[in-house]
């Protein structure tokens, strides 16, 4: 793997980046509140419309996350699995309608946890920092490559062994010179 490879994968402009974030945020959030123990959300038919739709917007916005990238069958898979699910006609009884809200929770997550998998998104519990911050290098590391001397950072940027960087959007930050240099 090359590093015009790597980070081709993951240009993405600042704005839609941080629409990505909100996304993964809020459909966090959801699969949260449904699938925590003990919570029972779904107290009428409306909050079971209400949830339902709420889940297919995460759904529709993460799908387009999925369809703006290289092909990933596994993740289309489940992406396309979670849309069937989302049109079915929820239950009638409230018990059963909130098994179906688990459920479709449940796929949104394994959505979300494929697309960590894949380096779309920050699976981390606290989001690392995005490639454009000023800390950008206290993100979490991905993968590191020995061989080129460098790691490939949870939000998509190359920080080299000679503290070089390389940001998602093609921008180069050369190295920082620590401690007095020596004119030869």
């Amino acid at each position: 793997m090359n590093l015009r490879t790597l980070t081709a994968t993951r240009r993405t402009p600042r704005h839609r980046q941080a629409a990505v974030r909100a996304a993964v945020v809020a459909a966090r959030e959801t699969c949260e509140l449904l699938l925590a123990e003990g919570a029972s959300v779904v107290k009428s038919d409306q909050d079971v419309r209400d949830l339902r739709l709420r889940l297919r917007r995460h759904l529709k916005q993460l799908g387009a996350v999925v369809g703006a990238r290289p092909a990933r069958p596994r993740l289309s898979g489940l992406v396309e699995t979670a849309r069937r699910s989302t049109a079915q006609t929820p239950p009638a009884g409230l018990g059963e309608a909130q098994a179906y809200l688990r459920r479709l929770a449940e796929e949104v997550k394994a959505v979300l946890a494929e697309m960590g998998r894949c380096g779309l998104v920050c699976v981390h519990r606290r989001e690392c920092p995005p490639a454009h911050a000023p800390d950008q290098a206290a993100a979490k590391i991905r993968t590191v490559f020995p061989d080129i001397g460098c790691r490939l950072l949870c939000n998509g940027v190359l920080s080299f062994d000679d503290t070089g960087v390389l940001a998602p959007d093609g921008r180069v930050y050369p190295p920082r010179r620590t401690g007095p240099t020596r004119l030869l």
